[in-house]
């Protein structure tokens, strides 16, 4: 592995594009405020929830929203690698009458339309090592948040073959996160559609991996910085803020994440793009 070096990238996270509430036109801010940065980002990753929802949506809903997304992203430069969000997986819900034979059913669509890399995988850069996970798994025909087996199994290989690079995770659902302490009262508990179900685990594995510097997260719209035993988790708002109808709880803008890295050390800001939702 090489020397750590001297780079930028970018968490953009939760766009929830769709036809409605401008919603495509705020990606496309989005994406100028990003192409606008005074030091040009190397890469992007993307962290779920792409699109509005196309869980029990038509498929022509579901064409029509990845057809924006593809357009409001176009203009981006430099490499891209998403993570799939729940609303990105097509027909898993109950009210949905997409057949499970139909070819792009599930995360197909996501993979093929937008991913086009294994739903999980990594890659290296200037020095670091970046993870992407799927929290996103079935139950029934509707989803639940986790990490599953053989998903771990190839974490802890990944982790053991990058031991001592300085390491990044990507995930949709929170890995960990004061959400529902802040949201909903603090004697709430999450459940499997807010928090990954088996965190525990992947935190253990962090843990035993001391070279993880940052877990990257979505899902909850909120600006969030937890750190735990040396390893940061950074939940990167929103593009969408409150899905286009103003800054998330009334307090988290619309916008995306920023980190630079130097070396082995990193800095994270919160980057507002200046959208208004509409009345």
């Amino acid at each position: 592995m090489a020397k750590p070096g001297k780079f930028r990238f970018v968490h953009f996270t939760d766009l929830h594009i769709q036809p409605e509430l401008g919603a495509a036109g705020g990606v496309q801010a989005a994406v100028r405020k990003l192409l606008s940065l005074r030091a040009r980002p190397d890469f992007v990753l993307t962290g779920g929830d792409h699109v509005m929802d196309v869980l029990a949506t038509s498929r022509e809903r579901a064409n029509l929203q990845f057809q924006l997304l593809a357009e409001a992203l176009k203009p981006l430069e430099m490499p891209v690698y998403g993570t799939v969000g729940n609303h990105d997986v097509y027909g898993w819900s109950t009210a949905s009458s997409v057949s499970e034979s139909d070819p792009e059913y599930g995360k197909k669509m996501f993979a093929e339309r937008f991913t086009k890399r294994p739903l999980y995988h990594s890659f290296d850069h200037k020095g670091w090592h970046f993870v992407v996970l799927d929290s996103i798994q079935p139950e029934g025909k509707n989803w639940r948040s986790a990490i599953d087996d053989a998903q771990l199994t190839w974490l802890q290989n990944d982790l053991a073959k990058s031991k001592g690079t300085p390491t990044v995770l990507l995930t949709h659902v929170p890995v960990l996160t004061i959400f529902p302490q802040f949201a909903d009262g603090t004697t709430s508990r999450p459940s499997d559609k807010i928090i990954v179900a088996n965190g525990k685990e992947v935190q253990q594995l962090v843990q035993a991996h001391s070279n993880v510097r940052a877990v990257l997260q979505g899902h909850t719209h909120v600006v969030e910085n937890c750190e735990y035993l040396g390893t940061r988790y950074l939940t990167g708002g929103a593009v969408c803020g409150e899905w286009w109808k103003g800054p998330r709880l009334g307090v988290h803008p619309e916008g995306f994440a920023v980190i630079d890295v130097d070396g082995d050390k990193f800095s994270w800001k919160y980057e507002s793009y200046g959208w208004r939702a509409r009345a």
